[in-house]
């Protein structure tokens, strides 16, 4: 096999590189799936390496199928190992686990409802009283002492004076003695419970060693103390370790990957050779500069720069909008001019967010305008569980007889209501006649006495109270009902999940109000039968879709056209990249991978008016703009006190310093590498808007007819019958005139 032929000079110089310690810094877009792929053909191939002794860890089942099939297409050898490391340990423990005494190699794997339920029990067993984030909270130090490798009684001293620590520490005790008897391993016990394997008995790390004596690790920049000491003790006889990865594309330091694995890679391996792949197959050099700017701010990494032999392309589009709507109008504006002018399809685009609260307006825009979408990284909207929770009250208030909702929300927030209450409940209103929320009405007639009574007598309360209250306002019941509920409440805001589902709530309100500001005299029915028309999708056929995602979603994605919006002071970066210094740098990393995603076309956009928390915000700027270079480098960001607390920034904001660089279209010429011809696009949705006007009848091609109310520059007000009013960009929306 000629190599030259197969693979660039730098790419060659790590291939050619068989023995002791390689590292190879692989910038995005640099091909190192295929040099991975043609170090171990090379190994096979002229240094006569049995493939039964060369390993391949990847970090996703998916991953290590596909270099299954590429190490197949270009060796035809089999017999090399590739998997994950979980699966990898599981193997292993099959194999070798017995010799411990303490399991068999039967052994179950729990899955994490496996490991809620125990957890659950453990806490009743304990006395304590919890409405759910306890058992999150220990879930978590379980899952994050386990990949730190430390035991139940390490863990309790590191945990030492924090909230709930004993606790935690008994829980966690209590945990281990149920998964021992029950011979049951949890996810994270597959890599530490092979860790402990090799050190308590050499003979067997010594048996995998001699097995392995070429092992290879794909995205090492991901991998945690854990998974890295497991290498360390696998390479510690021959020491032929090769890693591929890139330290500017560490992003799941939340989850425990250490960036310190890669950029102390010299430090624990005396000799290692580095080698350095920075040249890009995928953006256009446009792009490459942007991400190179940016990621150069961070001062912790080892240094590459990326560069590309194709034509510079069209420029990076940069957008200030006036509010959130307004952006996501743009975006949608800019997707159809693509796909009627420069020959896109839906599926090449990707519209990226940093939190997933973003996701609401364009899962909506998409719909109102008849674009397909998936979203990755996170559920859609109105499937998540608090979005639900808060719909279900509503739900309930305007359907009486909607069981299955009432029965969601007895218990949420806590109310120490279980499943025997409920079943009491449903008994007692079912002798006497009535549906469960009329019997809630009518409490005093169910005969409730003792524990059941002080349980269920204050959400009957709650329940009557609502009621009273149905005919307020669509918008003012809604904050009526959350101060009487406090639908938040049992969310931690100290921790990301928590302010998550905070910010998803608040973004629900957001929505009921700006339903309520195109529809005064709507009530609940109303609204109700709007959002189901979203949420009640179904899901459409085909791949050719735009896709809406976190960042993390699509790490290792591409696309033609990539929108990275929200570029705001704490929505990216998040609030909590002002926290430390190394919080910023993962933050710049995370962006770093969002601009690499890109191909052909990169837009980047944001609100200088957000509605966040309950309340409309003006945006400051991301610092990402300034060191990006689009706008000027005069702002003050907010930075921690010595508490680690916030403290005020007194820089400008959005309006005082945005740039509004006319957006670059390209509209009669196809885009950079587009094979696709303009005659093959939709069609013109409405070029002319002025033909539309008040009192017109018109037809959406999912709401069916409806009645322009009003008519303010390229938007429209359109009154649905049952559906209320909806606004629409007329330039954009799938709409025809009837009469």
């Amino acid at each position: 096999m000629d190599y030259s032929k197969l693979l660039n000079p730098e790419q060659l110089k790590p291939v050619y590189d068989t023995q002791g310690a390689v590292l190879v810094l692989a910038g995005a877009g640099s091909g190192k799936t295929r040099v991975l792929t043609y170090r171990i053909a090379y190994l096979i191939e002229h240094d006569k390496v049995e493939p039964y002794n060369i390993l391949a860890i990847t970090f996703t089942n998916k991953a290590a199928n596909e270099m299954k099939e590429r190490v197949a297409a270009v060796t035809g050898a089999q017999g090399v190992w590739i998997s994950t490391f979980h699966s990898l340990c599981a193997k292993i423990l099959r194999m070798e686990i017995a010799v411990t005494g303490k399991y068999t190699a039967n052994f179950s794997i729990y899955t994490d409802s496996d490991s809620d339920k125990i957890v659950s029990r453990i806490i009743k067993e304990l006395g304590v009283e919890d409405g759910g984030e306890l058992k999150k909270q220990i879930r978590f130090h379980i899952s994050n002492a386990k990949n730190h490798a430390l035991s139940p009684q390490e863990y309790a001293k590191r945990i030492n004076g924090m909230p709930h620590a004993d606790v935690i520490a008994r829980a966690f005790a209590a945990y281990e003695r149920q998964l021992e008897a029950n011979n049951a391993l949890d996810f994270d016990d597959l890599i530490l419970k092979t860790l402990l394997l090799f050190k308590d008995y050499p003979d067997v790390l010594k048996k995998y060693q001699e097995r392995f004596r070429y092992v290879h690790v794909d995205e090492f920049q991901d991998t945690n103390k854990i998974q890295f000491l497991l290498v360390r003790m696998l390479t510690g006889k021959y020491g032929n370790l090769f890693v591929v990865g890139d330290d500017d594309q560490s992003i799941y330091g939340w989850r425990g990957a250490e960036v310190g694995n890669i950029l102390d890679f010299k430090k624990h391996f005396a000799g290692c050779r580095i080698y350095k792949l920075e040249r890009n197959y995928r953006s256009t050099s446009n792009i490459l500069d942007l991400a190179n700017r940016i990621i150069a701010h961070n001062s912790e990494r080892m240094g590459k720069t990326l560069w590309t032999e194709s034509e510079k392309g069209v420029g990076v589009t940069y957008r200030s909008l006036y509010d959130d709507r307004q952006e996501a109008d743009f975006v949608l504006g800019e997707m159809m001019s693509l796909m009627r002018y420069n020959g896109y399809k839906a599926g090449d685009f990707a519209i990226l967010v940093r939190q997933t609260a973003l996701t609401r307006l364009f899962e909506e825009k998409l719909y109102l305008y008849n674009l397909p979408f998936r979203l990755i990284g996170g559920q859609k909207f109105y499937e998540r569980k608090e979005i639900k929770d808060v719909l279900a009250y509503l739900k309930t208030i305007a359907n009486p007889r909607d069981k299955e909702s009432l029965v969601r929300i007895i218990n949420v927030p806590n109310r120490k209501i279980g499943e025997a209450t409920v079943a009491k409940l449903a008994l007692a209103c079912s002798e006497n006649g009535y549906t469960m929320l009329e019997g809630l009405l009518h409490f005093d007639d169910l005969g409730f006495t003792g524990a059941t009574k002080t349980k269920l007598e204050p959400f009957a309360e709650l329940m009557k109270d609502l009621i009273a209250h149905k005919d307020m306002p669509l918008y003012d019941f809604v904050q009526y009902a959350d101060e009487k509920i406090d639908f938040c409440k049992d969310y931690d805001r100290s921790e990301d999940e928590g302010l998550s589902r905070i910010e998803n709530v608040q973004q629900l309100f957001s929505s009921i109000r700006e339903f309520s500001k195109d529809n005064p005299e709507a009530g609940l029915e109303e609204y109700l039968q709007s959002v189901s028309l979203v949420s009640d999708t179904e899901e459409e056929e085909g791949e050719d879709k735009v896709t809406v995602a976190t960042v993390h979603g699509v790490k290792g994605l591409e696309f033609r056209c990539v929108f990275i919006v929200g570029l705001e002071e704490g929505v990216f970066p998040s609030l909590r990249a002002s926290t430390t210094e190394k919080e910023l740098q993962e933050e710049r990393r995370i962006m770093y991978v969002a601009v690499t995603r890109a191909r052909e076309r990169l837009y980047i956009t944001n609100a200088q008016r957000r509605m966040r928390f309950g309340r409309i915000e003006s945006g400051q700027a991301s610092r990402f703009l300034t060191e990006g270079g689009f706008i000027s480098p005069i702002q003050s960001y907010p930075r921690p006190d010595r508490r680690g607390e916030l403290q005020p920034s007194f820089g400008k904001s959005v309006d005082d310093l945005v740039q509004r660089p006319k957006p670059q279209r390209s509209y009669n010429t196809p885009a950079v590498g587009s094979t696709a011809s303009v005659q093959s696009a939709p069609a013109v949705r409405n070029a002319d808007v002025s033909r539309f006007k008040v009192g017109m009848t018109v037809e959406h091609s999912r709401f069916g007819v409806g009645v322009i109310e009003s008519i303010t520059g390229e938007n429209a007000k359109i009154r649905f019958e049952g559906l209320g009013v909806k606004t629409f960009n007329m330039r954009l929306a799938p709409i025809k005139i009837v009469s």
